[in-house]
């Protein structure tokens, strides 16, 4: 008997009997879409031992730079899609630090100039990470440009860095939460082991273990704080300026 199915997908006509489109991957025998449908998909998409969060996460803790590296070489099926991910992590993100905000920041200790940009910058902390992303992107590869890598490529590798880096922020803003009396002391080492995590992350990325490498990642670290200080001082001032 002649069995033909179509791809709901791409539209694919299927001759051969198959579970899944051997074109574009979906499955075939896909019903009306539900509740439970929807809950799967949600379910696989973070979970997936290939391509589910989790699994990105993973590897992002102790290979991130391969991962980076993995991902622009065409190994994309692999894992979750990065820049989906940032995304993903920055609205998390939002939420624990305005919960923070809330539960364990006492704005009666800071001067009233402060408080004020404090509360601006947790109001807009997503607007001020996805307007960064591209700026260090673009800053990773103006200081690696013999590594033959072009912008896009470094904008997935900041994708990768900046969305697990949302993933720790959402870990210490947990810490904070549950801790507050040690805030000071655990943003200090919260600090110093995501930056080394981020001088890994670009040496694998980068496959190199020079000095001169280093360097150039702990420089970029401090102008990529500069920058963002500055956008959120500039776009505060701006704000205030309109508002008055």
């Amino acid at each position: 008997m002649d069995c033909k199915i179509k791809c709901k997908n791409c539209n694919t006509i299927i001759k051969e009997p198959h579970s899944y489109c051997p074109y574009c991957g979906q499955k075939l025998d896909l019903g009306r879409l539900n509740f439970k449908q929807l809950l799967s998909d949600l379910w696989v998409s973070i979970t997936n031992t290939d391509q589910g969060v989790l699994h990105l996460i993973k590897h992002l803790a102790y290979r991130p730079g391969k991962v980076a590296r993995e991902y622009i070489s065409g190994r994309r099926k692999r894992y979750f899609n990065p820049f989906n991910y940032l995304m993903l992590t920055v609205a998390v993100a939002l939420y624990f630090i305005l919960q923070f905000e809330a539960t364990a920041l006492d704005y009666s200790t800071i001067d009233a100039d402060n408080s004020e940009l404090l509360q601006f910058a947790f109001k807009y902390f997503n607007v001020f990470i996805l307007l960064m992303w591209p700026i260090h992107g673009l800053l990773i590869w103006l200081f690696f440009l013999g590594h033959k890598t072009n912008y896009v490529e470094n904008l997935t590798l900041t994708a990768h860095l900046s969305g697990q880096t949302m993933l720790y922020y959402i870990v210490a803003f947990i810490l904070f939460m549950l801790m507050p009396s040690l805030l000071g002391a655990m943003g200090i080492i919260i600090g110093i082991l995501i930056s080394i995590w981020y001088v890994v992350a670009i040496l694998q990325f980068y496959q190199t273990k020079s000095f001169v490498s280093i360097l150039k990642i702990l420089i970029i670290i401090t102008l990529t704080n500069l920058i963002s200080q500055g956008i959120i001082y500039a776009t505060y001032h701006l704000y205030t300026t309109v508002i008055d």
